[in-house]
């Protein structure tokens, strides 16, 4: 009997024991199976939500690029700017830089975007050539004139001495800008010659005849000029005054018949005066970056012979027009 209870109590035992061990695997897998399965369609739909954004980036951005602008040039700032390209367009631009907020008073009008950057491309233009405004810079070049030249004077005769021939001079010169715009300093240096001839009905040594004159001259002149012009033009004009330095003047005198020949150094003779003094007029237009165009008037204001006795020709000035060009460096 105690046998048989035994048993049985063992029995239940051994059952409580495995009820209990089966209950935990039974209740293990409860609630976060579904919850993972919820989590991995949320995971799909962010990318699905986020792709808009991204194209709505890319079409603004591709809204904005310059070549989408009405297919006009970039207006850049930059020190070394290029000039843009110009395009034949009917439409009116209203410019308005990227970084201003203001409204735009000609709402009529077609909106240009300029985008200032730092950094200087081929395409970009600077401040002053976007308002139009041409500044002075210091520049060098060489410069040539070519022209008519005359010798002139009141020396006593029943008619006026004029004596007239070609005038050429090439040289160098050099710009300074006395402020941004308007006023620059221009001097330099140049090597001239002027051979000039006429011919008069004289007596000379009890002879009468005609006789022909002639004066070869070579010197060196340094013109100190001041040059004017407006902020948006590139013509200006040139006023100042020009020492020449007289390197060699020949004088000739022959008569009709070959019978008269005199030909005289007058350096050597000391009847030409060393030193010329001019006032020079002129304006011209530069061109391009490169070349520009001069004309310059120069009026001697000093005698350049004295006490020569073959021939009188003691109260002769120098006067001259040019026509020339401009080789800028930079």
């Amino acid at each position: 009997m105690n046998l048989k209870c035994t048993g049985i109590l063992t029995a239940l035992a051994v059952s409580a024991v495995m009820a209990q061990e089966a209950a935990p695997v039974e209740t293990a897998p409860v609630a976060p199976a579904p919850v993972a399965e919820q989590a991995a369609p949320a995971a799909e739909v962010a990318p699905a939500q986020a792709a808009p954004a991204e194209d709505k980036f890319t079409a603004v951005e591709q809204e904005l690029a310059p070549e989408n602008l009405f297919n006009e040039p970039t207006a850049v700032r930059g020190e070394d700017a290029a000039k843009p390209v110009v395009k034949k367009t009917t439409k009116k631009f209203v410019y308005r830089p990227v970084y201003s907020a203001s409204e735009i008073e000609n709402t009529s009008g077609n909106v240009k975007t300029i985008y200032v950057t730092e950094t200087a491309t081929a395409d970009t233009i600077d401040m002053d050539q976007l308002r139009g405004l041409i500044p002075l810079k210091f520049t060098f070049g060489l410069q040539g004139f070519i022209g008519n030249s005359f010798l002139s004077g009141d020396n006593g005769r029943y008619e006026y001495d004029r004596y007239s021939g070609l005038t050429w001079s090439i040289g160098a010169f050099a710009l300074f800008p006395l402020d941004e715009y308007n006023m620059a300093f221009k001097t330099g240096v140049l090597f001239e010659h002027d051979k000039v001839s006429n011919s008069y009905s004289e007596t000379y040594k009890e002879t009468f005849g005609e006789y022909r004159f002639s004066f070869s001259q070579y010197r060196i002149s340094l013109p100190l000029l001041l040059s004017l012009k407006s902020a948006k033009s590139n013509v200006y004009f040139d006023v100042g005054v020009q020492p020449s330095f007289a390197v060699a003047d020949k004088f000739r005198m022959k008569s009709s018949d070959k019978s008269v020949y005199i030909k005289d150094d007058m350096m050597d003779n000391d009847c030409r005066s060393v030193i010329d003094w001019s006032i020079v007029f002129g304006f011209g237009i530069r061109a391009n970056r490169y070349i520009g165009f001069d004309a310059r008037f120069t009026w001697g204001i000093n005698n350049q012979y004295d006490d020569y006795d073959v021939w009188s020709i003691n109260n002769l000035s120098s006067k001259s027009i040019t026509v020339g060009a401009t080789f800028y460096a930079f």
